[in-house]
This record gives C-alpha cells, structure tokens and sequence, in this order.
C-alpha cells in the first residue's frame, strides 16, 4: 500500500487490520493453538458465523491516533462481495477477488486503486486467528449494542500464525464477542503492525441481510 497516502491505508487497515490483503483460509497451522472449552466453542462460532453468509459491518480504525471509520455491508455465502463507505469521501468496493479503494483525495492523479482481496475481511477470519492464541481464554459476558454476548481473548505470537508473522509483528491481541447463538457480533485486534500501532473495532448485526453485487469502478479514476 505504500504510496497510496494515508487514506488508502486507513480503508484498508479498516478491514484486513495488520496482515494486509491476500490472506485466505488455508489449512490450520500444525500444533499449539487454543484448546479445551475454548477451542470448541471458538470452533462452533467460525461454523455459525459462516453460516450466516452477510451481514451489515461497521469498523473504526486507529492508526497512530489517526481514527477512519467505515460502514456498509458484505457477503460472505459465496465468492465475498459488498461495500463498505470509508471515512469522508473513500470507498471500498468487493467484488471477483478485487478490493476497489477510492481514495478521497487523487494519489498521483487516481481516484481507485485496486488490490486482490482475501479472506480477511469475513468476521470468521477473527475467530479462526483466535483460534492460534494459546491462552484464548472466556473473558465475561457483556451486552454489545442490546446483545447478550460471551466475551472470548487471547494473544496471537508470531510463532502461532503466519498471517501474524506476514504482519511484522510479535503478537497481535483478538478480542471476540458472540452471541446466544455463537455468532461473532463484535472483535476488537490491535497490535503494532506495518502501519504503526493499530487497533481496529468492528460490529456486526443484520445477519442474513441482502447484499447487492456493486459494480465495480472498471478504468475511472
């Protein structure tokens, strides 16, 4: 993302948090990880979350102070799609594979840069790197927004995950919040990424809701 000024890099940090675009499913990594109670739990919640297919999402991104929030709705039942608003005039648009940004203001005279897209940005992609924290923990209960949600935590090091290491970091702290039925409806990840000290809020409600396929910004700039 270098070069695409900080209103690129906020869009996109918004989303995929420290790994950065590309990162798909895969197989699990071998060995360590969470275990017990919260392995199966955490299990159960990448199924039910997956099974919901969309949802309406809204994030707010902390970039070294900096605050850029998003909002809009995606589609995860099949290939991922949807849009998402990006702070004041940006733009975030999936669809095929591609990440669509529109910058709010022209870099190097565009207005949309394009990036290939992975998983990352599906709620259940919080819950598999939970998954990696050896001491993913119950941290509580508390109401999100309404929602009666358990509180789940835990640490992600550079030796447990790829996506963690790909990131240049040491560790990455997940926080997850689910609902009655295991849903994610809330995830906070922060750590100090490529970007600097990030910390990224992001909710989730209107499981099931429709999401139009956008159309997708083709040569405008």
């Amino acid at each position: 993302m270098r070069g695409w000024g900080r209103s690129a890099t906020a869009a996109l940090a918004g989303c995929l948090l420290l790994a950065g675009c590309g990162t798909s499913r895969g197989a699990a990594e071998p060995g360590g990880g969470a275990r017990g109670e919260a392995a199966r739990v955490l299990r159960a919640a990448v199924r039910a979350t997956e099974a919901a297919g969309s949802a309406r999402t809204e994030s707010l991104t902390e970039i070294e102070g900096e605050r850029t929030r998003s909002r809009g709705a995606l589609d995860w039942s099949g290939k991922l799609h949807g849009r998402l608003r990006v702070g004041v005039g940006g733009d975030l648009v999936l669809r095929d594979g591609e990440a669509w940004v529109r910058l709010a203001a022209p870099v190097d005279g565009k207005r949309w840069v394009r990036q290939r897209a992975g998983t990352d940005l599906e709620p259940a992609a919080s819950l598999r790197l939970l998954l990696r924290a050896a001491d993913a923990h119950r941290a509580g209960r508390a109401r999100v927004r309404g929602v009666v949600t358990t509180h789940w935590a835990g640490r992600v090091r550079a030796a447990e995950s790829a996506r963690v290491r790909e990131a240049g970091v040491a560790a990455q702290s997940v926080d997850v919040w689910l609902d009655a039925r295991g849903r994610l409806v809330k995830r906070v990840e922060s750590g100090r990424g490529k970007a600097g000290v990030v910390r990224v809020t992001t909710y989730w409600s209107g499981f099931g809701a429709g999401v139009p396929v956008p159309e997708v910004p083709g040569g405008r700039n």
